[in-house]
């Protein structure tokens, strides 16, 4: 399933731990973005049944026992095979787009420099989505919108309707957020 089909099934993605991981499949999100982990657990048979088929996203960075190489990557896709992956790493974006994981490169803005470093990182590593931070930002998607053509993410920060809404106004194509009231609400 590619990135624009899960943003189109809904604009909310539910990012949480383990510990909320059933209620966030349980959830209205159109995905869930799992946090921390560790790669034993994704592979326990009780963490696969939970899915129920709802797209997974690991944090990369997050998950232990995981490293960023092309093995790892096919590991992960063959093993616990989830839709895909967060990251701040470009060859992890790399190696996880050979394997056909879907990607969201996690970028985080805090001035102009860092602003012109992501745009220059994502046209280089073409992930499929791009996830900003802090998401009660929203004066700057409209920006990158002009310069990159994958999905917006609006993430980090975000807990109210009002910041949601704020977001997708100012051209989220989604939110990732943790605030499990909030994944229900239809945007």
């Amino acid at each position: 399933m590619d990135i624009k089909t899960i943003l189109q099934q809904g604009r909310v993605i539910a990012a949480t731990e383990q510990t909320g991981f059933s209620e966030a499949i349980n959830s209205n999100a159109s995905a869930v973005l799992l946090m921390h982990g560790k790669l034993t657990d994704l592979m326990d048979e009780r963490f696969q049944g939970k899915r129920q088929g709802k797209p997974l996203f690991l944090h990369a960075d997050l998950i232990k026992g995981l490293s960023s190489d092309k093995e790892a990557f096919r590991f992960l896709s063959h093993y616990v095979q989830p839709t895909g992956v967060v990251t701040t790493k470009s060859p992890v974006i790399r190696a996880a787009k050979k394997e056909g994981l879907v990607t969201i490169q996690r970028v985080f803005l805090i001035d102009t420099t860092s602003l012109q470093t992501a745009i220059q990182n994502i046209k280089e590593n073409e992930p499929d989505a791009i996830e900003i931070m802090p998401g009660i930002a929203p004066s700057i998607i409209s920006f990158i919108k002009e310069h990159i053509s994958q999905p917006i993410i609006s993430a980090g920060l975000i807990w109210s309707i009002n910041q949601v809404n704020d977001a997708l106004e100012a051209g989220a194509d989604a939110v990732s957020l943790s605030k499990s009231e909030l994944w229900n609400v239809q945007f």
